[in-house]
């Protein structure tokens, strides 16, 4: 959790819980990324006042979040989304062909789907640690090799 040359500083996390039911998602990522995805999440979704307002040191103990609690995984799994309740225990076997448990069906899906959506458009692609600029995205990469190949 605490590695140094770690792009985006340790590992971090927020919790977001839900206003209107019994429901609390953690992010878990960089710390440079989870500020960023607070400020987004905040902006995009409707939280409860107790969600993470600044990221807090992930240090792998008991009360952090769990492997087998992430519900989803973002940009090669920099970035995971995890469930308070959860428990996959299909993630740990290293069976490939094992069956996920299914997500509870008393969650805030509203929320999930905003935290989902949001996380996905917000997680930079690229960051250069040293100056703390966000590099250009993969995408304007392949546009301007398309751009290349049809003026070439």
């Amino acid at each position: 959790p605490n590695n140094s040359s770690r792009p985006g500083g340790p590992l971090a996390q927020a919790a977001f819980s839900s206003s209107t039911q019994n429901t609390t998602f953690h992010v878990v990522s960089d710390n440079s990324t989870v500020a960023a995805l607070i400020a987004s999440i905040s902006a995009n979704c409707t939280i409860a006042s107790n969600s993470s307002t600044t990221p807090s040191l992930f240090n792998a103990t008991a009360s952090d979040p769990l492997p087998e609690q992430v519900v989803q995984y973002f940009r090669a799994s920099s970035v995971a989304l995890t469930l308070d309740g959860y428990n996959d225990t299909a993630a740990l076997s290293g069976d490939e062909n094992a069956t996920a448990t299914a997500l509870p069906s008393n969650i805030d899906t509203t929320l999930l789907t905003c935290l989902n959506d949001t996380i996905g458009e917000a997680v930079p692609l690229f960051e250069d640690s040293a100056a703390g600029l966000p590099m250009p995205s993969v995408s304007l990469f392949f546009l301007v090799c398309v751009l290349w190949h049809t003026m070439f």
